[in-house]
Formats: C-alpha cells, sequence, structure tokens
C-alpha cells in the first residue's frame, strides 16, 4: 500500500523540522523536507536599491527582496517537489513569512490539502495574512486569537502544540528542576524570583537560557549557576528532548508575546513529568492537576514547596492520546479516527 505523502516546509529553527520530519515517517507518511531560513538582505551596489524600490514601490511587487533570497533554492526544491507522483496528500507548513508568494503558489499546486502552524500570535502573523488564501486550515495556539479575524473564520483552527510520541524514554531521572529557553527581557524578573526561591528552599536547578551575546544575558540576569550559550552552540531539538527526558520537573516561562502552551508543557504530558509554569491559562485546559502542574506566580514559596512533595498523578491513556504528535496529525489532515483538539474559552484579562 502506497504511504501517504507529506511535505514539510519550513525554516530549520533549531532543528526542530528533524523531528518533525522523524516522526512523520514514524506514522508512516513519505516526506518530502523544503528547509529554508531567509537570510538577511545584503545590497550589493546603489543599482540594487534603486532596483528594489523601482520594483516595490512602482509595479507594487512589495516580495522582491524576498524573491531575490529565495532565488538560488528554487531549483533544488521544484525538483523536490517534481519528483512527487501527481500531487502529495499534504502540505505542513510552518512559519508562512519564509516563502515568496510564488513558491507558496507551486505548492498549492503540488498539495491536496495544506495546513499552516505557527507559534505566534495572530497579530504577529498580521503582515502574512495575505498569503492565507493558499491554505486549507490556518492553524493557531492563542486562546486569545478566538474569534479573531472573522473574515478568514472559514480557515483559522485553533488547536494546541504536541508532544512527540516515536521516541522511547532512555535517560535516567536526575532529579532537576529543568528549563532551557532564550533570553527575552519580558521574563528576567521570573526566571530571577524563581531562581531565588529554588535557591531559598534548596531546590536542584538546571537551566539553559540561548540568547545571541549570553555576556550580556549574564549581566542582566545576575544568575551565577545557569548555563548560558550563544544560539549558534544550541543544541539541535532532538538533544534538547534526551535532557527533558532525564529531568524531574520541568520549569516554563511565559514570555508575554503570547499565552499559547508552549511545547514544554506537551513534553511534559508525554513523559510524566511534573511541571512549573508562569503561564496560568494552563488550568483551563483538560489535563491540568493540581499535583502535576504547579502556576508560579513569584511569590508562593509555601505552595511551591507542597507542590514539590506532590507525587504525580498519571494521565488517562486517551488525554495522552489527545496530545500527541499522531493524533495532532490526524486532527490536523482531516484523517480518521482522531480527538479533536480546541483551545479554551478563557476570561478576559
Amino acid at each position: 500500500m502506497k504511504k501517504p505523502s507529506v511535505i514539510l516546509a519550513m525554516p530549520p529553527i533549531f532543528s526542530i523540522y528533524q523531528v518533525i520530519a522523524e516522526n512523520l515517517r514514524f506514522h508512516g507518511f513519505e516526506v518530502v523536507e523544503l528547509i529554508y531560513e531567509e537570510k538577511k538582505f545584503v545590497y550589493t551596489s546603489l543599482w540594487q536599491r534603486v532596483k528594489k524600490l523601482y520594483y516595490r514601490n512602482l509595479l507594487r511587487q512589495r516580495e522582491y527582496k524576498k524573491e531575490q533570497l529565495f532565488k538560488p533554492y528554487y531549483a533544488d526544491f521544484m525538483r523536490k517537489l517534481n519528483s512527487i507522483e501527481g500531487r502529495a496528500d499534504y502540505c505542513l507548513m510552518i512559519w508562512p513569512g519564509v516563502f515568496p508568494s510564488s513558491f507558496m503558489q507551486q505548492l498549492r499546486d503540488k498539495s491536496r490539502l495544506m495546513v499552516h502552524y505557527n507559534w505566534e500570535t495572530l497579530e504577529f502573523l498580521e503582515h502574512e495574512f495575505y498569503k492565507i488564501r493558499y491554505f486549507d486550515k490556518f492553524m493557531f495556539f492563542d486562546p486569545y486569537d478566538i474569534g479573531k479575524r472573522p473574515e478568514y473564520a472559514d480557515k483559522l483552527v485553533p488547536t494546541t502544540s504536541f508532544w512527540f510520541d516515536c521516541y522511547p524514554i532512555e535517560k535516567p531521572v536526575s532529579g532537576s528542576l529543568f528549563f532551557i529557553g532564550s533570553h527575552a527581557k519580558q521574563r528576567i524578573d521570573d526566571i530571577r524570583l524563581f531562581y531565588q526561591a529554588a535557591q531559598e528552599i534548596r531546590l536542584p536547578i538546571d537551566f539553559h537560557i540561548g540568547a545571541k551575546q549570553p555576556e550580556i544575558a549574564k549581566q542582566e540576569l545576575g544568575l551565577e549557576r545557569v548555563h548560558y550559550f550563544s544560539f549558534d552552540e544550541a543544541l539541535p531539538y532532538k538533544e534538547n528532548l534526551k535532557m527533558v527526558q532525564g529531568a524531574s520537573i520541568l520549569v516554563d516561562f511565559l514570555n508575554n508575546k503570547h499565552y499559547g502552551l508552549s511545547l514544554r508543557v506537551f513534553e511534559a504530558i508525554g513523559y510524566d513529568k511534573k511541571l512549573i509554569t508562569t503561564n496560568d491559562t494552563v488550568v483551563h485546559y483538560d489535563f491540568y492537576r493540581p499535583s502535576n502542574i504547579f502556576v508560579w506566580d513569584g511569590k508562593n514559596i509555601e505552595a511551591l514547596k507542597a507542590f514539590m512533595q506532590q507525587p504525580y498523578e498519571p494521565l488517562p491513556p486517551e488525554l495522552k492520546e489527545k496530545y500527541s504528535f499522531s493524533n495532532w496529525l490526524r486532527f490536523a489532515f482531516d484523517i480518521e479516527p482522531h480527538q479533536a483538539i480546541t483551545l479554551p474559552k478563557l476570561p478576559e484579562r
């Protein structure tokens, strides 16, 4: 029996595409990878600047720079697309902004069902909304985006992220509280307050913070027992998952750009880990259990102590399956059977 085919089109972002592709193949898909990172456009001459202005302002070709950056990759990507017999069953795209519209049309023509997903708000993606016409489904993960942009209601689909269910758990548990994430000014106070509380009650922390300039991140946070690394040194996401598996408790700090649940939340579900998070919207989801998930508000130290003493409450198998990548795929691609994955209606802030 012929395997269903899927085009995976996305930027490399910490090599998460490798994990997505591996999981797609594990679940029986034939995968065509189109991995592309848009570089910064560098003008080589005054004439090139004038030409860009001419195309953008007079001919109204706003993607002139995007087209120029994409040119070196076009032939190889088209070769991959043309290797597909007929049309691919599915196209899964993450971060549509990197691809020019002309290539988006090629993907549309080559795909029976085209699905978008992203870890940003609809507001953040506002400048990319002209590309929504290429998709059958434009999935989003922030509950506060529900009801926004009603003119696209037929394509906008609220859903969560997922945990990757094709990897066995291999590492023994280390007993640490594990956090890995990028340095962001919006969460400096949250990280510092939790770090100080953990030190006060002698919790073993294992924090890894990435930044363009790690020394500046270290100065701004002022925390010594943290591993700072540059983005160039970032481990692939698959290695990140091994570190997650080895931790006792996962820690998650909200970035405040959105209220969508991070991948860390779903890693906790998949690997039976307790979770400490600053995203208080988590209490509105069906998998929330007070013994498994603790919402840190920066001062509830006694409650944190009590949480540390509570045993993990195993989730029902069907709930873990609901948030697995395999079920997420079946839901995204309209493959039966599947459990629908929706977002909760949240009270106004």
